[in-house]
């Protein structure tokens, strides 16, 4: 049996469910804009790559974006920065059973936040939800200017913390963290409730699929012991 030195954790989707805060800010943004408003199961499908892409989606509509007036996606990206900032944490919730398993597992392992959220909305959605004490490390997407499914975060958590790349376990809800995970050389498991843009996780092909964050423990023990 070979033991994980450092578990990552991807935010959005796998530790908290966000869409309920972002959706007012976006929907603010498109009226600003005299646009039409989204709705929350839109922007399920369309959070994971990070915050340009978010509002690039909202704008058009779409999940991969054609193209976008530069102009109007960054006064779009301004106002949803300055409407975001009044909405993060309002009503973001824990997923069930989260807090304590992060208690748990930091007392054996070396946690980490890896997310494509910026940093300025990071940091205090973790002090408001009571989990930053958990982590000893968080990178955000701005960190490097590279989001997930880049892996270039999780090559700099490997350098920072100055640990084998084999030797540390992403945990994560999308195909951005599952291809991050397999780009950086590292294992990864999925939750199978988080934002996917509609898709199951499983076509991903992650070594572990979890129903419930409860399961995280003893999912993490059988991948030591195949290792």
């Amino acid at each position: 049996m070979k033991f994980f030195r450092v578990i990552a954790f991807d935010l959005d989707g796998t530790l908290v469910d966000s869409a309920p805060d972002i959706l007012p800010a976006l929907n603010q943004m498109m009226v600003a804009l005299g646009k039409a408003q989204v709705n929350l199961v839109q922007v399920q499908h369309w959070l994971g790559n990070g915050m340009a892409k978010l509002v690039q989606r909202a704008l058009t509509g779409q999940l991969e974006p054609d193209c976008c007036d530069v102009a109007e996606f960054h006064q779009a990206q301004e106002l949803f920065i300055r409407f975001y900032r009044q909405t993060n944490g309002s009503q973001t919730r824990l997923f069930d059973h989260v807090p304590d398993v992060l208690a748990q597992l930091s007392g054996l392992y070396t946690l980490a936040l890896v997310t494509n959220k910026p940093r300025q909305f990071t940091e205090p959605l973790l002090r408001h939800l009571g989990i930053e004490q958990f982590f000893q490390a968080v990178w955000c997407a701005d960190d490097l200017g590279k989001a997930k499914p880049d892996p270039q975060m999780l090559l700099a958590l490997s350098a920072q913390q100055q640990v084998p790349i084999a030797d540390i376990l992403l945990v994560g809800d999308s195909e951005n963290d599952i291809f991050a995970a397999r780009a950086a050389g590292m294992p990864v498991i999925a939750l199978s409730y988080g934002y996917n843009h509609g898709q199951s996780i499983a076509q991903s092909q992650p070594d572990l699929v979890l129903e419930s964050f409860s399961s995280l423990p003893d999912s993490i023990c059988c991948l030591e012991q195949e290792r």
